[in-house]
């Protein structure tokens, strides 16, 4: 059967830095303990929303013009790119390769766009 793939805790801490907003699922405390079926906007400070990987990817593309690319490598790896859909451009520096699955592959892409080309949301106010 295939299982929803949510966020790491890692990402979630991220995101909210990053000012997602959005209800989801799955959340975690602040010690990174992860509970599904109970949905949790960011908008208390022990609480980070976990949502879906799809639902992040589709928050930067909506919110921060970026597509990430996720594609097979070979050999069972996957890489990862990022693109900006401001100006159809590749992001230099953005790829990895030979990631071990797709899931990680997500997870490492998020986690770049989220350290290296968002700023935090309290800078933004």
């Amino acid at each position: 059967m295939i299982k929803e793939a949510y966020c790491s805790f890692e990402v979630a801490k991220l995101l909210k830095e990053k000012g997602f907003d959005e209800r989801s699922a799955a959340s975690y405390n602040f010690k990174g303990e992860s509970q599904e079926g109970y949905g949790y906007w960011n908008k208390t400070p022990i609480w980070y929303a976990a949502p879906t990987h799809q639902m992040a990817m589709a928050w930067l593309r909506e919110v921060h013009n970026l597509w990430c690319e996720i594609s097979p490598e070979g050999n069972g790896l996957w890489y990862r790119e990022v693109y900006s859909l401001i100006d159809e451009e590749y992001i230099p520096n953005s790829n990895a390769h030979k990631i071990k699955s797709y899931e990680e592959a997500v997870e490492a892409a998020l986690k770049y766009v989220l350290e290296n080309l968002i700023m935090d949301y309290e800078e933004k106010s």
